[in-house]
């Protein structure tokens, strides 16, 4: 999928809004907030609305955050977050569309409301993060928006600066947030790198999404001590419930589930100490190369045809899990996405080759990208949770 470099430049200027329309609020340049955001991106100091207070944009114009503050009496949490995603939207921005969560958390010690979004505009699709909370007299809002095509690039890195967010100077810094570099030297938040992959020790794979979600019905995880990344993890709507601590290095998780079995795990993709995004491409192991491209159905609700395979799929029924066949004389990249743009579903993607080796196990939300080497594939789609529609394209 092709990115428009610059997709976000209405969006950016749209963006203009109020805080706290219920108490009016005088905005003030010296809002004591810290925030770390990513290296190299612009800093936007032109043309600020009155409580936008910081805009960073991403050098391809493909991502971008911005921190609003307003003094005022507090209007309560849900009218800062429900005032401000309306306003977002009446002003045209288009990355509130269809919010997928809402969860209230602590924020620096202070009460707030984190919310994901996902949103399609001028082509692209979008995800976005945003916190809403109420500190040092006034309300806040942190929003980190990004192209989804382009979420193995920025996904980790928006959410982990909205979640840098601070309200007490940090110790390194002396000076304001407002200057074009950041003086917070780090989120503070060891949570955020149970983030990716991970070999469970039953066997299996677990997967933890930034925001707290997880694939599977009933399945969620909270930070319960970022400076120490201590996690709860909920499975199956509490049936099992582990408490776990991250190592140093993010490579490994131990801890133990309600009545003391002792739990574990191993990273196997996602962020780690360094902070950077899961690969996106798969290493597919080497097989002749066939002599023709095609797509064709081996079962399921589903079509397959050359550059396109689509289908649904319901658990619990003949039509929980679908397969396809993929030959491709050269490297391809196959392109899962959710066909209704609205990240409320998930389904599981398993590609084995000709002989039933796994070369790759995802579950796809709003979209993932897996590269294969030439060779012939079997491609089995599979129900995650109730129901789902799919869609792979590929060029």
């Amino acid at each position: 999928m092709s990115i428009h470099k610059h997709s976000f430049v209405f969006i950016l200027l749209a963006a203009a809004i109020l805080l706290c329309h219920a108490h009016p609020a005088t905005a003030y340049d010296d809002y004591d907030f810290w925030i770390q955001t990513p290296t190299g991106w612009t800093h936007n100091t032109q043309g600020l609305s009155e409580d936008l207070k910081k805009q960073v944009i991403s050098p391809d114009r493909n991502a971008f955050i911005e921190v609003y503050a307003a003094a005022g009496n507090n209007p309560g949490l849900q009218t800062i977050a429900d005032g401000m995603e309306r306003g977002i939207l009446q002003r045209g921005g288009a990355y509130f569309q269809n919010r997928i969560t809402s969860r209230n958390v602590m924020q620096d010690n202070h009460p707030a409301i984190f919310r994901e979004y996902s949103s399609y505009y001028n082509g692209n699709q979008l995800h976005a993060y945003a916190i809403f909370t109420y500190a040092n007299g006034g309300a806040v809002v942190a929003i980190g928006v990004f192209a989804e095509a382009l979420a193995h690039q920025y996904q980790n890195l928006v959410y982990q600066s909205i979640n840098s967010l601070r309200f007490s100077p940090p110790h390194s810094a002396g000076s304001s947030s407002h200057n074009g570099a950041s003086p917070y030297g780090g989120s503070g938040n060891a949570c955020e790198k149970l983030v990716g992959k991970w070999r469970w020790f039953t066997g299996s794979q677990a997967e933890f999404y930034a925001g707290g979600s997880m694939p599977g019905n009933g399945n969620s995880w909270e930070c319960i001590d970022p400076a120490h990344g201590k996690v709860k993890v909920v499975w199956g709507n509490g049936k099992w419930v582990d408490i776990l601590t991250i190592s140093a290095d993010g490579s490994r998780v131990d801890g133990h589930n309600q009545i003391g079995n002792r739990v574990w795990g191993t990273r196997i993709s996602g962020p780690s100490q360094s902070a950077s995004p899961p690969a996106q491409h798969v290493e597919t192991p080497q097989q002749p190369t066939p002599k023709m491209n095609f797509a064709r159905k081996v079962r399921g609700n589903l079509a397959a045809n050359w550059r396109l395979a689509h289908g649904s799929l319901k658990a619990g029924t003949a039509d929980s899990r679908g397969e396809w066949e993929l030959s491709t004389v050269s490297g391809t990249t196959l392109r899962f996405t959710d066909p209704y743009k609205r990240g409320q579903q998930r389904y599981r993607v398993k590609i084995l080759t000709k002989d039933g080796q796994v070369v790759e196990e995802r579950i796809v939300g709003m979209s993932e990208h897996i590269t294969v080497s030439p060779g012939i594939y079997k491609i089995q789609v599979f129900a995650e949770g109730g129901y789902a529609g799919w869609k792979c394209e590929w060029h």
